[in-house]
């Protein structure tokens, strides 16, 4: 099987070009992306600290990743792994020699031209993953899309969570379940923000994402993981944001 990363705002050039960029020298190149399906991975699994990704035993990722790291790419660069369309078995691996955490494997259909975040959570004896399939029209005034998914982990019921955005004053998402994901919605730009995650209709903040700009036409997910209960330690509760286009 041959997968690569690619920027999905240069799909076009890539395939009439034919120009093609590994990031991960052992990745084989592909000149057709014709039937190709784009994934990111979030490493969301309680205390994770050397986990791989692996498409029909193919490493993805060269480095190893911890709980709240995500491939390929920082919160700022838009990138996905381009892997062939169709049914695929995916795999994340502890790569210790002794595993601290279980591995995880599912089979998953792909579709050709669609793009997936694979989402890790629950503990390190019970990983489980959430995949969406991310659709979204890309904003074509001054705002951006963002949506939220609540990948937190915990063995006893816990509240609903909404998001509220220090810039405007107000909630914007509310009352997300756990293994929830919110509609992607239109997001100011141009300012830098905090977004605080806080049980439902309270004012208690239970993780923030301080200092963020969002940037006019970009795609973003905010992703609330860890354990629900943990405010320190490898397990913290705590949020990211991605870049999903």
């Amino acid at each position: 099987m041959k997968m690569k990363y690619i920027l999905p705002g240069l799909l076009a050039v890539v395939f009439i070009a034919g120009c093609k960029k590994d990031f991960d020298g052992r990745t084989p190149e592909t000149s057709n992306i014709t039937n190709s399906a784009y994934i990111r991975f979030f490493a969301g699994s309680m205390g994770a600290a050397r986990n791989f990704i692996l498409v029909d035993n193919q490493r993805l990722n060269g480095t190893a990743l911890s709980m709240g790291g995500f491939f390929p790419g920082a919160s700022t660069v838009t990138a996905f792994a381009t892997i062939p369309s169709g049914s695929r078995t995916v795999s994340v691996i502890d790569s210790a020699a002794v595993p601290a955490q279980s591995s995880l494997t599912f089979t998953r259909d792909f579709l050709a031209g669609q793009y997936y975040t694979i989402f890790t959570y629950d503990t390190s004896t019970a990983v489980k993953a959430l995949v969406t399939n991310d659709v979204f029209t890309i904003p074509t005034d001054t705002t951006c899309n963002l949506r939220f998914v609540n990948v937190i982990s915990t063995s006893v019921s816990v509240p609903n969570v909404d998001v509220y955005s220090r810039a405007r004053g107000a909630n914007i998402i509310s009352n997300i379940p756990t293994l929830g994901v919110s509609s992607f919605i239109a997001h100011r730009t141009g300012v830098t923000d905090t977004l605080d995650i806080r049980d439902a209709g309270t004012t208690n903040i239970l993780a923030s994402v301080n200092g963020f700009t969002f940037n006019r036409g970009r795609t973003y997910t905010l992703v609330f993981r860890g354990r629900y209960q943990a405010t320190g330690g490898t397990m913290a509760r705590g949020a990211a944001i991605m870049a999903t286009y």
